[in-house]
């Protein structure tokens, strides 16, 4: 149960607290600035996490790397935007709390 659910659970809230931060770096502290932040991390984190679920899959069966080269990256883009639920509402967080960590704007 642990390295089935858990495990891509925690990684998942990480890699989004990770990427939403990184990404509002190079942000503008405006509204708009804070719109395209959560569109250019919600995307990076569907990419991320598809890549992370054929990660896992390659680890617990070597013999689906077949599904990766013969065109199976859509089944692995699905389970990424399925993701969502677990990371959407991180994103949310993160975004919204965004505005207390600017420095020259005011919010």
């Amino acid at each position: 149960m642990i390295t089935g659910l858990l495990l891509p659970t925690l990684i998942l809230v990480a890699l989004t607290f990770a990427v939403a931060r990184m990404v509002e770096r190079f942000m503008p502290e405006t509204l708009p600035g804070l719109a395209f932040q959560a569109v250019i991390s919600a995307l990076l984190l569907w990419v991320l996490s598809s890549l992370l679920f054929a990660i896992l899959y390659t680890l617990e069966a070597p013999g689906a790397v077949w599904l990766i080269q013969t065109g199976g990256w859509r089944h692995f883009m699905m389970l990424g935007a399925q993701a969502a639920l677990v990371w959407g509402p991180v994103l949310a967080l993160v975004v919204s709390t965004a505005p207390r960590r600017w420095t020259t704007a005011v919010w």
